[in-house]
């Protein structure tokens, strides 16, 4: 019995696994997107190309933020429970303080995501970028103590042997 138990753990913890490594790979490239955008200086109607790759941005970045909190982060807090690793004092502080990331880029995404919202704020587009980079990157840092905090621990079969 103890090893089914113990076999079932390591399944939960390969999934997470899984789910974290696939939802950082989409923050890789979120930051290869950003970084790329970085350079606009303002964006025309000609301006298809650099038009597309922002609209690109939007959505992946509201696909990375929805990710983040109906999959990974209530993943997170299940396995801290499952595996008697809770520190819910840490994990309500970072979860409050992604809020105002998320309201950022919620804000960012409905003034450009849509070309002709876009056009009219396109001045306001290098700065925006700016803000938001540096809004990603405490995002990001929060994420990361989170994962570490939870996830990172050797996974349960391993915790078992010792």
């Amino acid at each position: 019995m103890a090893s089914s138990s113990s076999s079932d753990a390591m399944v939960q913890w390969h999934r997470i696994e899984a789910l974290v490594k696939a939802w950082l790979d989409e923050r890789q490239q979120l930051i290869v997107l950003l970084c790329a955008l970085q350079g606009i200086r303002g964006l025309s109607r000609s301006d298809m190309p650099r038009q597309q790759q922002l609209q690109h941005f939007c959505e992946l970045l509201m696909d990375y933020i929805s990710a983040g909190y109906f999959e990974v982060y209530r993943e997170l807090v299940n396995e801290a429970r499952h595996f008697h690793r809770e520190n819910p004092g840490l994990t309500h502080q970072i979860l409050r303080q992604l809020d105002s990331s998320t309201d950022e880029a919620l804000a960012f995404n409905a003034d450009f995501e849509n070309p002709d919202t876009c056009a009219t704020l396109k001045a306001e587009l290098p700065q925006r970028i700016s803000r938001l980079m540096e809004t990603l990157e405490e995002r990001f840092s929060l994420e990361d103590q989170l994962i570490l905090s939870i996830h990172q621990q050797e996974p349960p079969l391993k915790q078992a042997m010792h």
